[in-house]
């Protein structure tokens, strides 16, 4: 037993010896410890780790590495900012400039148009032409003809999907909240109808048109005061179905446009955002 203490005392006694002669924070360990958290998607600690390295002693490949890690995390300003660590000769410069347009393509889709007079490879100018076509579908209406959009999608598949992006961008299935409000004030409830909000419609039908009719029997029994009760309900409910009939169909189209962006989104993280495909992990 006492044997067995002793060792106890001397295993952890020799690593902490064995490690004072390692230099945990020297930049060669902190590189291979902030590569080991980059590829294990750790990307906020990674930069952490990547920044400490003196930038004298960064090679192209860390640069690119952290410019890629602060896209990741959503910091698309900041990674766009190192671009400038990457020499104009390096292997990544191409890289680093198609990542640079899809970090301009989150932040304001213009912005990634601002290569649009440079010349790139021609493997690198084809996937900059696909990004800078899909950018048009993000501004408020696009002034291109179909096919001009399309061109640089070769893949089948991706034409498809393209062409659909296309023809909901400029044919969008909108309700028009003024039709909405009209359709209401004339039936209660037919402007929710119209949006597709059918249970809510028939509700403001049914309580409409019973308040309405409760009023208009408590008048005839000439008992007034629950006559002016059920008619200032009722009215209450014919203004607020109007008024909801015209936000139902606001909603409806800010919808369409959400779900508009999110299929453009998905399509982009599909393609991987045209990006070429390179794995610093294996």
């Amino acid at each position: 037993m006492r044997k067995f203490l002793i060792i106890l005392f001397l295993i952890p006694l020799s690593i902490f010896s064995q490690s004072k002669s390692f230099d945990f924070h020297s930049p060669q360990n902190i590189k291979i410890f902030a590569d080991y958290l980059f590829c294990q998607g750790d990307y906020l600690r990674a930069v952490d780790e990547y920044e400490r390295i003196p930038s004298d002693l960064r090679n192209d490949t860390t640069n690119f590495k952290i410019m890629l890690a602060y896209s990741e995390i959503g910091l698309y300003q900041v990674s766009n900012e190192k671009i400038r660590s990457i020499p104009s000769n390096s292997y990544f410069i191409w890289f680093a400039r198609q990542l640079y347009l899809v970090n301009k393509l989150h932040e304001t889709p213009k912005g990634l148009r601002v290569f649009h007079d440079m010349p790139f490879p021609p493997d690198v100018e084809e996937s900059r032409q696909k990004l800078i076509n899909i950018s048009y579908f993000y501004d408020e209406k696009i002034n291109f003809e179909k096919n001009f959009i399309l061109k640089p999608f070769n893949n089948d598949a991706d034409k498809q999907i393209v062409s659909l992006l296309y023809d909901r961008k400029t044919n969008p299935p909108y309700k028009s909240p003024a039709l909405a409000g009209i359709l209401s004030t004339v039936i209660p409830g037919s402007g929710k109808m119209y949006v597709g909000e059918w249970g809510d419609g028939i509700t403001a039908l049914l309580a409409t048109g019973l308040l309405a009719f409760l009023a208009y029997d408590n008048f005839n029994a000439n008992h007034k005061t629950r006559a002016w009760i059920f008619t200032g309900l009722g009215a209450f409910f014919y203004a607020g179905n109007i008024y909801g009939s015209i936000a139902s169909a606001q909603i409806f189209n800010a919808k369409i446009n959400f779900d508009f962006n999110e299929g453009i989104k998905l399509f982009l993280e599909k393609e991987n955002y045209f990006l070429p495909q390179y794995d610093f992990c294996k």
